[in-house]
């Protein structure tokens, strides 16, 4: 059985979060009725955690990714040409800076 080998010294560049695509990914998400049923049911779904006791700040930025990269995927769909794919229209960073963005906006309503 061969050894793994790891890679020293190559730290991937990430890249910045771009703000104006976050806030049209924003506007898009919340203004699109088919994401709504999805949005509610998370919504939902962090009330019961609250409820319960077992709510963890830090998870729910997870969860709503799963509403970010959906509205993601039909904003790109819809606009984009198609063979553009998610991750060059809205970088891993600016939908994860979405998703924390939308834990904190509604942390109030969950808790």
């Amino acid at each position: 059985m061969a050894a793994k080998r790891h890679r020293v010294g190559t730290k991937r560049h990430r890249a910045p979060v771009d703000e104006s695509a976050k806030h049209e990914l924003d506007l898009y998400a919340e203004n699109t009725g088919e994401l709504y049923g999805q949005k509610k049911a998370i919504l939902t779904n962090l009330q019961k955690k609250a409820k319960k006791g077992v709510y963890d700040h830090s998870k729910a930025a997870k969860l709503w990714m799963y509403w970010v990269d959906a509205a993601a995927k039909r904003y790109t769909k819809e606009f984009r040409a198609p063979n553009e794919t998610i991750d060059r229209t809205f970088n891993k960073p600016t939908r994860e800076a979405l998703a924390q963005e939308l834990a904190d906006r509604y942390r109030g309503g969950v808790e």
